[in-house]
């Protein structure tokens, strides 16, 4: 009788194990890792090297993980320096609109933060101009509503505050202008309330409490306290 028991416990306890495996053999497949956090909503930052942290002390003060830990997210991390939104000729690799499908889509994210345009408004390329921003932002924007992404979990930005002195710098990166920024800051806040997401106007935040205090010495990159008006201005967003 004990002979008995024991066997049939044996055998349950292994049912579960195989149970619990098979749980993980899913989440492997599913999510393509098996360190899922569980319960945790997913918020993937789609920009430039801003979104990437640069500027910033660390990687904990950087405007994306300063959001995540504010919201309880689960941050994933897809922006990439010196990489505009556009895919206009000449095409920049690692653009946007040609990467989105990929780094933001098939990630199935349960929010996005884009913050796209700085390096598109300064860029010197002939053919880069606000309509074309503003097309392949509808693009994207439009690509994630269909793939399922509710409106009201996208958020976007307006491209940060610089230092004037930056967009003569840095080229071919060096044909900004105010009239630029602000240009293709309409345009970021046309296509947000096309789609009725949400939409945070960082240059303006940033304009209006520090300036030029809140970036770094190169003129571009915000500094900590760049970084915390930008997650600011994010978690204002409407």
């Amino acid at each position: 009788m004990n002979s008995y028991k024991s066997s049939k416990h044996s055998v349950l306890l292994l049912n579960s194990i195989l149970l619990g495996v098979l749980y993980i053999a899913i989440a492997i497949v599913v999510h393509g890792s098996a360190s899922v956090t569980f319960g945790h909503r997913v918020a993937i930052f789609f920009g430039d090297s801003i979104t990437y942290g640069d500027g910033a002390s660390n990687s904990s003060h950087r405007w994306s993980t300063l959001v995540t830990n504010a919201l309880n997210l689960q941050e994933d991390n897809q922006a990439i320096s010196a990489t505009v939104l556009q895919n206009t000729v000449p095409v920049l690799a690692n653009n946007g609109r040609d990467r989105y499908q990929q780094d933001i889509i098939q990630r199935s994210p349960n929010y996005v933060y884009i913050l796209y345009g700085l390096n598109d408004l300064r860029y010197n390329g002939a053919n880069f101009s606000t309509m074309n921003f503003q097309n392949d932002l509808d693009e994207v924007v439009a690509g994630l509503i269909s793939d399922g992404i509710p409106p009201n979990h996208i958020v976007i930005g307006s491209p940060p505050y610089i230092n004037p002195t930056g967009y003569s710098l840095y080229p071919p990166y060096n044909a900004g202008s105010t009239t630029k920024h602000r240009q293709y800051r309409d345009a970021t806040k046309a296509i947000a309330r096309r789609y009725h997401t949400k939409w945070a106007d960082v240059y303006q935040y940033m304009l209006n409490r520090g300036a030029s205090t809140l970036v770094s010495n190169d003129f571009i990159h915000p500094n900590d306290f760049g970084h915390q008006a930008i997650k600011d201005a994010m978690l204002k967003a409407n």
